[in-house]
């Protein structure tokens, strides 16, 4: 004969099995957690007494690459000659460094043209110029303006202007960066003058006067990936070295075609040109 089980008995079990299982998924998970908390790996810079030295941030072995690093002899990753990338010697004699013509250019300064590959890496073709005009369009042209004349929408509002692409056919105008200096050139002063329109200010920096059209297609690629004066690098906007190149292609193209000889073309090509003239013209007297 089989007794019921008192049905008083059966919450207070209950509740001792739950206050159980809970106690211990309580310990389970704090053990856990501790852990997951105190782990071995070491923080950044953090001292370690495994290695010499307590460094437990290791150096990189020599000749180690990151598997995107882009080697010295790449033509993509190389804009500078083999003079370009020499260092200048810096003097042994602290006294030497308070002198103004001690001052070191660091590598890849515009010093001189031929510090600079005047080459592209690759043969450019119409696909690799359209590439170039959208990227140009959509990082360059808000500051350089769409034709290269530094006109763009941001120094429109007062920002830095950035200098023409262009030379002043009259060659009255000066760049922008120098509209405060005098204009009286002096004879066997180079700077003297200031800087005309269209020139580059970075070999003007460092005591070259050379209009943008002539500078190495290298330099240009320089500035594009580590910038110059109030223009910041533009290495994660244009990640792509290859498409940094098209955009100096297409800056050329720009270039070209704001002093290019129409005479030289065909009649037909001729008379296309003076249409599209006329009808910039006509729309310009119209907006007035």
């Amino acid at each position: 004969m089989s007794t019921a089980p008192d049905s008083t008995m059966q919450p207070a079990f209950r509740r001792s099995t739950f206050l159980a299982l809970y106690c211990g998924s309580v310990l389970i998970v704090s053990g856990c957690q501790q852990k997951m908390a105190e782990q071995p790996a070491l923080r950044p810079y953090a001292k370690s007494a495994l290695f010499k030295h307590q460094q437990s941030a290791r150096p990189l072995e020599v000749g180690v690459v990151h598997r995107n690093q882009r080697l010295e002899d790449d033509p993509l990753a190389n804009w500078l000659t083999p003079a370009g990338r020499a260092t200048s010697k810096i003097s042994p004699d602290w006294a030497d460094s308070f002198k103004k013509e001690s001052i070191v250019p660091p590598a890849g300064a515009p010093l001189k043209p031929e510090h600079f590959v005047s080459e592209f890496p690759f043969r450019i073709s119409q696909r690799d110029l359209q590439r170039g005009q959208y990227l140009y369009n959509t990082n360059c042209a808000l500051c350089h303006g769409a034709a290269g004349y530094g006109d763009g929408k941001i120094p429109e509002r007062g920002y830095l202007r950035p200098p023409s692409y262009h030379v002043d056919p009259t060659g009255q105008q000066n760049d922008w960066s120098t509209l405060g200096q005098p204009s009286e050139v002096k004879p066997g002063d180079p700077l003297s003058g200031g800087l005309p329109m269209g020139y580059s200010r970075g070999f003007y920096r460092w005591g070259q006067k050379i209009a943008l059209k002539d500078v190495p297609v290298g330099y240009i690629f320089q500035v594009i990936s580590l910038g110059y004066g109030g223009m910041g690098s533009h290495d994660v906007q244009i990640p792509d070295l290859a498409d940094r190149w098209r955009v100096v292609a297409y800056v050329r193209t720009l270039q070209l075609s704001q002093s290019f000889d129409t005479n030289l073309l065909p009649a037909e090509e001729q008379a296309k040109v003076r249409a599209a003239g006329n009808a910039s013209a006509a729309d310009g007297e119209a907006s007035k």
